[in-house]
């Protein structure tokens, strides 16, 4: 079983568990297990006598198997969870190499019965290794290992567990320990890495073991393959397709050197002995065909105890080639060999793997031996693995041209020229727009693996022609198809490019505020919002210096940008700088003024603001346009408690000649409680337009819960009483209304409902409901009931009286809202509405009975649904 088919099974946190709720019936074997197991001495080394059950792990050693048996040995300890496990305990002898002995006592998680519950039950197994002292060398059983083997930790993708393989040698057998790793496999075949060995010299574990983790059964069906020797080098292709993704050791962890295209470097094995085993895995690209593969095994650099291997195996995750050197390359000066193979492949996964090396004087070659003490270090060595295929010798711009159509060819070509690195990506930028549509969608994914410096340019490019296209194509699109028309998607390009740009950053800042200074309008624009977008602090000069010379609908973009990029935290510090009156006097006042009015509610946070906003406030002889849009940054400054900033909106709103400027002061003195007088007194300005924007704002500041000075009402009302003009005493109306209740304030708004008006009854009316004003109520109701009223101030009335939770209503209000069930017309529909809004905001105890028909099927369906929010609407009023 797989170690991520064991982690959704069997998590390691489960073990204990399953053990304990086992242990009632592994205790009922435990006489069929407690039979000792005796390994008998051998030369150098005592006997050993091992009991096993489920009272746990007994061991004896003696001088000799004669007699030798665990009774009065040493009780070997266990994890907690592992004592109910012993019951279900093997123990099998091992024989090593030299005719020593150990044993292997390994108990399954799932116990004795693991079988009779199923192979799922039985994953996983705890492992002991223990063996006779050697003579000589005490009277204590060793424990040379154990732990839990099969069972993974780490995320998926990631996940590693302990193994202990016994390999069958021609006399004895080898005992190795180590892990097995998902990310380091043979191409998907599960491999032992990091192994120690039972060292049958000293019976200890010793590290850097070599395993042949290919079974011996795939190895024997092998397709063999002989290398040949190459004269001359071949001509080395423009790409790597082989990128080295891990190996099982590697001197100096260097084996990325395997596939680097220096012919100085090379990967070599790091394990004791003569490497068979060890192996390095490559990712590849599937589209591509490997015809064959390119060797150099001698490095020109020294590498201490090299030595060439005599055979290895290239495995893909369905296929395996056994490849035969010629000759010991190590005594050869540097050349290289040709694996051709007898049948392209195609594969994600490629992996090298040594078998037999030519070893140096002396060193042992076996399976994973070890040589004498004296015998020298073995490190098989290859310097270069390159893979053939069909395009070898063509080069990047060649493989571009190949892109076209778009066919099983040119994926190939693709996957190839995305493995190119930069100088790939350049070519394919630079046949882009030779290609058809099939070949430009292969070069963009190219492209796209290039690094950011490599595709910036283009997709900046791409982006300022998208932007220009799409300029030029809107007007024409909304003649032929309206507003809908000129709303249509983006074109796919457009949007890839901004997506890429977005994706590199800060990466793509400079070719961004390049296009800003010197592109076409709509050029500009776009880059404008994706520098301020992904480099704030880049854009916030960029946008002031290309604010100077921008006219018209640009500038209001740029400007745009600007406000984006200057409120960002990122470009705090640089916002400060831009502010410093040094820098601020250098630039045009036109892009002063912009970078103050970009900051918005941000300038009052802003070190310096206020200074950069007096040294434009306070210049002699100021211009309309200056004045004008000076109001808002003086209001944020005044939010904030500037007093220079709050005096200087105070005058421009009471003292200004001109209307203009006196109006866009009453607008923005909204949010500023301290000019509420002051915005009081502009309800009495000469101007109409004036008075309007005071009275809005009073609303809004009133709705903000901004306390009102005294005799607000009062102004308001005398604007409610006499204005001539129709929006002022509207707006006059909404502005009490949305002040606290005062006996003045209701009395005006009561006088409006006989404005000639509808607007203005209308705004009286929605006043006297938020002020529930019941004192009035008759007069609400005169409203509600005049059927030659205006429909629209009917149903406010309505909702007043809703709102005054008037139970003196509600069968007007049920009559109303059936009759919308056959409406005569729109009267009827609104009037029955607004009833039943009222309705629900009472909520009479009787309400499901009164709104019973209206609940038929044969009620239009939204009339039905109105219906049901009124009977599941929460009251606003007691109970009736």
């Amino acid at each position: 079983m797989s170690s991520s088919r064991f982690r959704s099974l069997w998590p390691r946190a489960s073990v204990t568990a399953l053990a304990v709720a086992a242990s009632s019936t592994w205790l009922g074997e435990a006489a069929a297990q407690a039979a000792p197991v005796v390994l008998p001495h051998a030369a150098g080394q005592q006997a050993l006598a091992v009991r096993v059950d489920a009272r746990g792990i007994t061991a004896r050693a003696c001088p000799s198997a004669a007699a030798c048996a665990p009774d009065g040995g040493q009780v070997l300890a266990v994890p907690p969870e592992v004592a109910p496990l012993l019951g279900g305990a093997r123990v099998a002898p091992i024989t090593l190499a030299d005719g020593k002995h150990l044993a292997k006592i390994e108990a399954p998680a799932g116990g004795a019965n693991a079988g009779a519950r199923g192979a799922d039950a039985g994953s996983g197994s705890w492992v002991m290794l223990l063996a006779a002292p050697l003579a000589g060398k005490g009277a204590e059983p060793l424990v040379l290992w154990s732990g839990w083997t099969g069972v993974a930790t780490g995320e998926h993708g990631e996940g590693r567990s302990d193994a202990v393989v016994v390999e069958p040698l021609a006399s004895g057998s080898r005992v190795l320990v180590g892990q097995r790793r998902d990310d380091v496999t043979i191409c998907g075949r599960p491999a032992l890495v990091g192994a120690s060995e039972v060292d049958p010299r000293t019976m200890t574990l010793l590290k850097g073991a070599s395993y042949q983790n290919l079974p011996a059964e795939e190895r024997r069906a092998a397709v063999k393959v002989a290398a040949e020797r190459r004269e001359a080098d071949a001509a080395a292709p423009g790409f790597r397709l082989l990128r080295p993704t891990a190996a099982s050791s590697a001197v100096g962890k260097r084996f990325a050197e395997i596939a680097d295209g220096d012919p100085r470097t090379a990967w070599s094995e790091g394990k004791a002995g003569a490497g068979r085993g060890e192996f390095v895995s490559f990712s590849s690209a599937d589209e591509v065909g490997i015809t064959g593969l390119g060797l150099r095994i001698k490095p020109t650099e020294v590498v201490e105890g090299g030595a060439a291997p005599r055979t290895l195996f290239v495995a893909t995750p369905d296929r395996l080639f056994q490849v035969s050197l010629p000759e010991d390359a190590w005594l050869k000066e540097p050349a290289g060999y040709e694996v051709k193979l007898p049948q392209e492949i195609r594969a994600s996964c490629v992996a090298v793997v040594l078998d037999e090396p030519f070893a140096p004087r002396g060193a042992q070659a076996g399976a994973g031996g070890r040589g004498s003490p004296s015998a020298p270090e073995v490190r098989v060595t290859i310097a270069e693995v390159t893979a053939r295929t069909a395009f070898d010798g063509q080069g990047p711009a060649a493989l571009v041209g190949a892109l076209a159509g778009g066919g099983e060819r040119a994926r190939a070509a693709a996957a190839l020229l995305a493995r190119g690195g930069p100088e790939a990506a350049l070519a394919a930028i630079a046949g882009y727009d030779r290609l058809d549509p099939a070949g430009r969608q292969l070069a963009a994914g190219v492209i796209d693996a290039a690094p950011c410096a490599v595709q910036v340019p283009f997709f900046t490019a791409r982006l300022a022609s998208g932007a220009a296209d799409a300029a030029r194509l809107k007007p024409d699109a909304a003649r032929r198809g309206g507003r809908r028309a000129a709303s249509a998607e983006p074109d796919p390009e457009l949007h890839h490019a901004r997506d890429r740009i977005r994706r590199c950053g800060r990466a793509a800042a400079p070719a961004l505020a390049e296009l800003v200074k010197g592109g076409a309008a709509a050029a500009r624009v776009a880059a404008a919002r994706e520098l301020a977008l992904v480099a704030p602090a880049e854009a916030v000069p960029a946008l002031l210096d290309a604010l100077a010379g921008a006219r018209g609908a640009t500038r209001r973009e740029l400007r745009s940008a600007l406000a984006t990029a200057a409120r960002s935290e990122r470009a705090a510090a640089v916002v400060e700088e831009e502010v410093r009156l040094e820098r601020l006097r250098a630039r045009p006042e036109d892009a002063q003024l912009d970078l103050l009015r970009a900051l918005g509610p941000s300038l009052g946070r802003v070190r310096g603001g206020g200074a950069a906003f007096q040294a434009l406030a306070s210049a002699a002889g100021a211009p309309f346009a200056r004045r004008y849009l000076l109001q808002a940054p003086a209001a944020a400054l005044a939010r904030a408690g500037e007093p220079q900033a709050q005096a200087y909106l105070r005058a421009s709103l009471r003292k200004d000649a001109d209307a203009h400027v006196r109006l866009r002061a009453a607008e923005v003195a909204a949010e500023v409680p301290a000019l509420a007088p002051d915005l009081l007194a502009a309800v009495s300005d000469p101007d109409v337009r004036v008075r309007e924007a005071a009275i809005v704002a009073l609303s809004r500041a009133a709705s903000a819960g901004t306390r009102l000075p005294a005799g607000a009402a009062e102004a308001l009302a005398a604007r409610l009483a006499s204005d001539p003009w129709t929006f002022i005493r509207g707006g006059a109306a909404l502005a009490i209304g949305a002040m606290p209740a005062t006996p003045a304030g209701d009395r005006a708004l009561v006088g409006a409902l006989t404005d000639a008006s509808p607007e203005v009854r209308r705004s009286a009316l929605d006043g006297l409901g938020a002020h529930r004003a019941t004192a009035h109520i008759e007069a609400v109701r005169d409203r509600a009931e005049d059927k030659e009223e205006d429909v629209e101030v009917r149903a406010r009335a309505i909702l007043a009286l809703g709102a005054m939770c008037d139970a003196g209503s509600v069968d007007l209000w049920t009559r109303l809202a059936l009759r919308a069930k056959a409406p005569v017309g729109e009267r009827d529909q609104r009037l029955g509405s607004a009833a039943l809004a009222a309705l629900g905001a009472v909520h009479p105890a009787d309400l499901p009975a009164r709104l019973k028909p209206l609940l038929d099927k044969d009620t239009p369906h939204g009339l039905r649904e109105t219906a049901r929010a009124a009977l599941s609407a929460t009251p606003q009023c007691g109970r009736r």
